[in-house]
């Protein structure tokens, strides 16, 4: 994990020649902006939000502000407001700027991450994911197991005492679904879909021998011969990368048990009734009418 510095990149947004405002009172030079990936992003509203708070003695960073912390992946829309958990206080208080959870935290919850105490990783993904969607908790835990930095067991462990609060049994479900072959947000929120339409579970991350080599393909039906492939990029980089891609395409479409091949971008994983359109035409029974839209990524 990468510490962004708060003393160069946060500034009040008249010092700078094109600033871009993160909140009342902090802003950062587009230039520095434009050069972050959205989770250094996230991370660096954050840590600028806890300099404006000025956190005391029993606040602890939580939820998705932890989740922005520890590098994992966001999905629902977020209004950017910093999360803690104050052990002082008997309910939820929200506030400008600042949501001050109710709870209690053990001593193995609470950890310093990059000068910031903060929840532990195991603590913020069980909070997070008994507060987002479904698809959104999904995409968080499919990317800690494939990580390796939690397990099932660890998470399940932890949600038992919880059984019969509000977001548990939701939560329970994400962990028991969740997949470590899911190797992007797309492929989660795809799978998610996936099973919303119930469709027959695909093999996820399967390998053909073809005569150009060995190709491995994220979704595979064989049951009916369908290659499912999520494409995070909305274009290819240059022609080489295009014409090996095709060559890729082509070979996959000429193995004797691929019947057809379907491909999808983003806007058809959050898109239900899109991504039920690209898996029919690609031959696909889809055995239900598609649910509704989920909400756009926010990176």
């Amino acid at each position: 994990m990468h510490s962004i510095d708060r003393a160069v990149l946060v500034r009040p947004a008249g010092s700078l020649r094109d600033p871009v405002r993160l909140f009342p009172g902090s802003a950062v030079e587009r230039s520095d902006w434009l050069a972050l990936t959205p989770v250094e992003r996230r991370r660096l509203v954050v840590r600028a939000r806890t300099d404006a708070v000025g956190i005391d003695v029993d606040g602890v960073v939580s939820h998705r502000s932890a989740a922005a912390l520890w590098g994992l992946p966001d999905f629902d829309r977020d209004d950017g407001r910093l999360h803690l958990i104050d052990v002082r206080r008997q309910k939820t208080h929200c506030g400008p700027g600042v949501v001050r959870h109710v709870g209690t935290l053990r001593r193995d919850d609470v950890v310093r991450l990059d000068g910031i105490t903060v929840t532990s990783l195991l603590r913020t993904v069980v909070d997070v994911i008994r507060s987002v969607s479904f698809v959104h908790a999904v995409i968080v835990l499919d990317h800690v197991l494939r990580l390796g930095r939690l397990t099932k067991p660890q998470l399940l462990d932890a949600l038992a005492p919880l059984r019969g609060l509000r977001g548990s049994s939701r939560a329970i479900d994400a962990v028991r679904f969740a997949d470590p072959l899911a190797e992007s947000p797309g492929e989660s929120a795809s799978r998610v879909q996936v099973r919303e339409l119930r469709l027959p579970t695909p093999v996820l991350q399967h390998e053909f021998d073809t005569p150009n080599g060995q190709y491995r393909v994220d979704f595979w039906w064989p049951e009916h011969g369908i290659v499912g492939e999520f494409d995070g990029r909305v274009q290819y980089d240059d022609a080489e990368t295009l014409w090996r891609e095709k060559l890729r395409e082509d070979a996959l479409r000429r193995h004797a048990s691929v019947h057809g091949v379907a491909r999808w971008t983003m806007s058809e994983a959050v898109d239900p009734a899109k991504l039920a359109t690209v898996l029919i035409a690609a031959g696909l029974p889809v055995l239900r009418a598609a649910p509704r839209r989920l909400p756009a990524p926010r990176g």
